[in-house]
Parts: C-alpha cells; structure tokens; sequence
C-alpha cells in the first residue's frame, strides 16, 4: 500500500507517512493504555552534520527494532502480530540502509549477539531510557510488564 503512496523520487516524505501509519496503529491497538502524543527533542543533532544526523536516525531504527524484538512475545492477537511483524521488517531495513549510508557492516554486535547470532531484544525498562533522551515534557517510565 505504501509504496503505491510513495512516488520513487521523494523517500523523506514517505518514511513520514510510515511513521504516522505506525503511530496510528499503535493508538488503536493500545486504545485507553495508550501514551499520550510526545514531543520530540533533537537539540542534541547536528543537522547541519550528515554523521550526527545518519548516526542518530540509526540510533531510533535500532532502538526500535529491539523494542518490538523484546515485546513481540507478548503481543496476544495474532492480526496486530502480524501486523507489528511487518512494521519491524520495515524499521530493520530502515536500520540496514542507514547503515549503508555510514559505510557501516548492515550486521554487528550492535544488532545482533556474536555468541547467540540471535537478534538483540530490549526490554521496556532497556528502551525507555534511551528513548527519553530524545523525548521533551513527558517522559516515559516502563509498564510493570515483568521484565
């Protein structure tokens, strides 16, 4: 569906649109549980520096995509499984492209265990705090999930 949206010459507004698409289901899915809307703060990029800009954008897909790896298990239908399965191949490859653009190995110890070749899974307690680096008059505190 998106890729019918998104005319190949103009990714950023697309990846936008990928972004509002997956907020939009996190709110239904999540209904009355859900996280009032944020207000991002990037004073700490550098957007005038292509580094600063690629290595925080990184910082966000792989953050993500450990997220979903560390919450997917408790995800009980198996329609918004799915459907969070298909958003976290989207955020991977996010991931992987950035790295690309960084002369970066699309796999390292960053994203993936040496010992297990498992993918790296963060708790809710693990991303919250990073998260909040970049997250301005309302921050986040982990759900009493267990973990």
């Amino acid at each position: 569906m998106l890729r019918t949206l998104c005319p190949t010459s103009s990714r950023y507004p697309c990846r936008h649109l990928a972004r509002i698409i997956h907020r939009d289901f996190f709110k239904t899915a999540l209904s009355s549980s859900a996280i009032p809307a944020l207000t991002p703060n990037f004073s700490t990029i550098n957007f005038n520096d292509r580094t600063s800009v690629l290595t925080n954008a990184k910082t966000f897909e792989d953050l993500g995509v450990a997220a979903y790896n560390g919450v997917g298990f408790r995800i009980q239908s198996t329609l918004y499984l799915q459907l969070a399965g298909k958003i976290v191949s989207v955020e991977a490859r996010h991931a992987a492209y950035i790295r690309f653009l960084l002369n970066q190995p699309f796999l390292d110890s960053s994203v993936v265990n040496p010992t297990t070749s498992t993918e790296i899974s963060l708790v809710p307690a693990q991303v919250i705090p990073i998260a909040n680096k970049f997250i301005t008059g309302y921050p986040l505190v982990a759900p009493a999930l267990g973990a």
